[in-house]
């Protein structure tokens, strides 16, 4: 197959993730995993991968006999398989490439691109900024594939593209990062970051990295507790009671028949009210609903209507919680497989003792992984449309097997 191929197979997959494309981006690494599939595979791949089936087979079979919309099954079935498809896609193609920067450098350009045409918005409407909130409304609330552009550009050598730009390049981007003044991707990048200077290892450094974090924890919690806020806040103070709000939207325990009687105490813990909801109704299911999972098709009954993308819903497919989700899909057992899965490619890749490309690639896969972990806790893991994570860890794997062949050939 000409190397053309897989480098516009491997281009419109990254496009498509970029765009939030769930059916789209799954026909685009179906077809690109077709075109590139061989018969060596990483077995770390092929072993991390079976637990993502097994999820999905569980969700199946929690499903049978219950009559579920039809396209709402087949739905889930794509959205839960989709993370299997991208990974081997982005595994296989990599490893076909003989350019090595070219994933990398595809990332960066759609990063850029995506980058000018939020600032453009921002600038030609910088007269009608009255708030944080209408300023994340120009861009979207986040943008995962600039995370990953600022991950290569800052911690890998792999970004040949615009050498003479880089500065420049590194810039745009970055400025455009922070303008979507999301905690979710701020608090990505400084995992990578932690990554990268070896923090994830399992050695006496990931130790003095923990007391380090909670250090820098406790005293950003005293600075941000001190600051008055309240939901009425406007500018730097409305992100700054969004930050201070952080841990009760997940986890705090809420009255949700108070709650409902003030929608903005709701979507002030909506996070936390719509997985509230998902373990009421497992509840009401049974134990069969806490083995297995209440099946693919299934949706969380929110008990109220309420407008989220400019529609309105009082059932929802999925919810921010990734593993509530995952627990509500395919119950407990589903939800051992997903934290095995992260867990699998923490403890499989924490050799350091090895070449310094495999120890750069090794400690970007740890990285992964807890980008992986963290992002379960607020948009839905690696399931949610737009999320890089899981191909992130294939096309490192696939570098690192490119890396190997190097060296014996």
């Amino acid at each position: 197959m000409p190397q053309t191929v897989y480098k516009i197979g491997l281009f419109i997959l990254v496009l498509l993730l970029s765009l939030y494309s769930i059916e789209l981006s799954f026909i685009a690494s179906v077809f690109l995993l077709a075109i590139s599939v061989s018969n060596k595979v990483s077995v770390n791949l092929i072993s991390s991968s079976l637990f993502l089936i097994i999820i999905t087979v569980i969700g199946v079979i929690s499903s049978y006999g219950l009559k579920y919309q039809p396209f709402d099954t087949l739905k889930d079935i794509i959205y839960f398989i989709r993370p299997v498809t991208i990974l081997f896609a982005s595994y296989f193609a990599v490893k076909r490439l003989k350019s090595k920067t070219y994933v990398f450098n595809v990332v960066v350009t759609i990063a850029l691109v995506f980058a000018i045409i939020h600032l453009f918005n921002i600038v030609i409407n910088i007269g009608s900024i009255d708030s944080y909130v209408y300023l994340r409304t120009l861009g979207g609330k986040q943008n995962h594939i600039e995370i990953v552009a600022l991950v290569f550009l800052f911690f890998t050598p792999y970004c040949t593209a615009f050498k003479k730009y880089h500065k420049l390049v590194v810039f745009i981007i970055t400025i455009s990062f922070l303008l979507y003044l999301s905690r979710t991707m701020f608090i990505v990048l400084f995992m990578f970051f932690v990554g990268y200077k070896g923090y994830l290892f399992l050695n006496r450094k990931l130790f003095r990295g923990i007391l380090l974090l909670t250090i820098i924890s406790v005293i950003l919690g005293i600075v941000l507790s001190n600051i008055e806020t309240n939901r009425n806040s406007t500018g730097f103070k409305a992100f700054v009671y969004k930050t201070q709000n952080s841990f009760s939207e997940l986890f705090e325990s809420i009255d949700t028949k108070t709650i409902l009687r003030d929608r903005r105490g709701m979507w002030e813990h909506w996070r936390a009210y719509e997985a509230q909801k998902a373990i009421e109704q497992m509840n009401n299911n049974g134990t069969k609903a806490w083995l297995i999972g209440l099946g693919f098709g299934s949706k969380v009954d929110l008990e109220t209507e309420v407008r989220l993308d400019g529609k309105q819903f009082s059932e929802v497919p999925s919810i921010h919680n990734g593993f509530v989700n995952v627990l509500f899909k395919t119950g407990t057992l589903g939800l051992l497989c997903y934290c095995l899965f992260i867990f699998y490619i923490f403890g499989t890749h924490q050799r350091f003792k090895t070449n310094d490309e495999n120890i750069l690639l090794n400690k970007l896969i740890l990285a992964t992984s807890v980008y992986m972990l963290f992002n379960s806790f607020v948009i839905t893991g690696f399931y949610r449309p737009g999320e890089f994570s899981v191909f992130l860890y294939g096309i490192f794997v696939a570098s690192k097997y490119n890396k190997q062949q190097q060296i014996v050939n």
